[in-house]
């Protein structure tokens, strides 16, 4: 019997060639592809006016009832479009007949916090506050290091900010091409006030400038479909001196990771690999513990020129252009995990959702 799987986007041109490629391949694992967004489905019927897949002519527009599985690949703004979809798809979490293959970090700030608990973990993770008033960013600033502002959910397509302060001058990274600095502290404090309360912030402790020369790595992790987790990839952007930017961007040259690993000293190669053996061990297991369902994550890395590792971000809804850049060819391989995962999703019971777990937990400690 073929399951249908729906991909949920904001946008349906979002990811549109990726998706065309799932759904070609679909029925081989026995399942029909649907895409949609959250504003297509009409309450009153449980009905969704979106697309479906059909060989000769792509994606048509069609009628048809809430999917079986659903992959959650939403990035929300601070629009009219997120406020509207965000309870619908709330709501699509708990409907009863529909499984999600994903599920988004509601907190990051809280994640790195409870990661800090995991002693394997705790010598690369930076120390993370909220942003609750612009002083709170001038107090970071002024110690040796820099900082990284983020949002609080990775639900958000909002963007990431480095920050440093260097000769009495703040310098924040806004993209690959877009700099700005501030001369004065009531300058920057007036920037960020529209942050507060939305972003957290991270500080990386550095003690030699020359730390501000650092690459980004990122990890790619899915599972298969014996529910294990498997790297499927690894890559970094090309090095640049100062440059605290998103592997992302679209700008970035992204290279492989065996290319990078080869520049580097000797004794740093070695700590690096090391260090990245101790977070695969670790990380995976948490993930699984505390973020359900899930069956691919990212993990970002800044790795800075004298050999320090710090885990800078953790993705749920990882991007796949900057993956795809540095391995073009594992497109396939991409595609046929998704689906083997999906496929072996409607022979296991359903998972309890990480809100789920969190509010069992809540009420557990007050008994």
């Amino acid at each position: 019997m073929t399951s249908t799987l729906g991909i949920v986007t904001l946008s349906p041109k979002y990811e549109e060639a990726f998706t065309r490629g799932l759904a070609k391949a679909a029925p081989a694992y026995g399942l029909k592809v649907v895409r949609f967004t959250p504003l297509d489905l009409k309450p009153a019927s449980n009905l969704i006016q979106g697309q479906t897949y059909t060989n000769g002519h792509g994606f048509v527009a069609a009628e048809f009832e809430i999917p079986d599985l659903i992959y959650d690949r939403c990035l929300y703004k601070h629009d009219a479009q997120s406020k509207k979809a965000k309870p619908i798809m709330e709501w699509l979490k708990k409907y009863p007949k529909t499984d999600f293959l994903n599920t988004g970090i509601s907190n990051k700030m809280m994640l790195f916090e409870q990661l800090c608990l995991l002693p394997a973990l705790q010598p690369y993770l930076p120390v993370c506050s909220l942003l609750k008033k612009p002083s709170d960013l001038l107090s970071m600033l002024r110690k040796d290091g820099y900082c990284k502002m983020q949002p609080l959910s990775q639900h958000h397509a909002a963007s990431t900010y480095f920050i440093f302060l260097k000769d009495n001058t703040f310098t924040v990274q806004l993209s690959p091409e877009q700099v700005i600095t501030f001369s004065r502290p009531s300058d920057i404090e007036r920037w960020c006030k529209k942050y507060v309360g939305r972003y957290f912030l991270q500080f990386f402790q550095t003690s030699d400038e020359k730390d501000f020369l650092f690459n980004e790595i990122r990890i790619f992790l899915m599972k298969d479909s014996q529910n294990q987790w498997n790297r499927i990839g690894i890559h970094t952007k090309s090095p640049t001196e100062n440059s605290h930017l998103s592997i992302t961007q679209k700008s970035t040259s992204m290279i492989g990771f065996d290319h990078y690993i080869n520049t580097l000293q000797p004794h740093i190669k070695e700590l690096l690999l090391d260090d990245i053996a101790s977070i695969q061990a670790s990380l995976p297991a948490y993930i699984d513990k505390t973020l359900s369902p899930c069956f691919e994550f990212a993990v970002d890395l800044l790795h800075t020129s004298e050999g320090r590792l710090f885990i800078s971000n953790i993705r749920s809804k990882p991007g796949r252009s900057a993956f795809l850049k540095a391995y073009p060819d594992k497109e396939n391989h991409l595609i046929r995990t998704i689906l083997a995962h999906a496929q072996s999703m409607k022979s296991q019971p359903k998972e309890v959702s990480y809100e789920q777990k969190s509010l069992h937990h809540r009420s557990s400690s007050h008994k």
